[in-house]
């Protein structure tokens, strides 16, 4: 057996316990994960996300490794990357045109520090915060802006971090 079919067996077994009430997990905790699950897949259905595989097809010269060169940007602390459905994926505003790691990216995750799950960085970067503002329609101020939507701006973007870190909102 693969190792994914074992992975696939022990949350089918897991799966099996719940439901026959062999293990009874806190509402709290179900509700928790539930919303968990909702935002990782609102973001991933509302971002462009690129494989290891295609980023590999996109540079100039690629690897014969299809890994490369996500696995050692992402090892050099350069990008970041999500599991979703069993897969690695990167969200494309990490890359420049030319499909080359944007250096703010860096800077913010180094900022972060270690994240277990990165699904944080990525929701982080995807919803607005009023951190990063720029001017609404007329008259209506200043309108939330997603740091997604602001990698020109990296003094903003650490400083918004910097607040993130400091609070409970995001």
């Amino acid at each position: 057996m693969s190792s994914g079919e074992v992975g696939v067996l022990q949350q089918a077994d897991e799966l099996a316990e719940l439901l026959t009430g062999l293990i009874k997990p806190e509402v709290g905790l179900v509700e928790e994960r539930l919303h968990r699950l909702q935002t990782i897949r609102e973001i991933f259905n509302e971002e462009e996300w690129l494989t290891a595989e295609m980023l590999n097809s996109l540079q100039p010269n690629p690897p014969s490794n299809k890994s490369l060169p996500a696995s050692d940007w992402k090892r050099r602390g350069r990008i970041f990357s999500v599991s979703f459905g069993g897969r690695e994926y990167f969200p494309l505003y990490e890359f420049d045109a030319a499909y080359q790691p944007l250096p703010v990216i860096r800077d913010l995750l180094a900022a972060f520090g270690p994240v277990a799950d990165t699904w944080k960085i990525a929701s982080w970067f995807h919803y607005p915060t009023g951190w990063i503002a720029e001017p609404g329609p007329e008259g209506t101020g200043v309108k939330p802006t997603a740091p997604k939507d602001a990698l020109d701006r990296r003094d903003d973007l650490l400083k918004a971090l910097a607040k993130r870190k400091e609070s409970y909102v995001a």
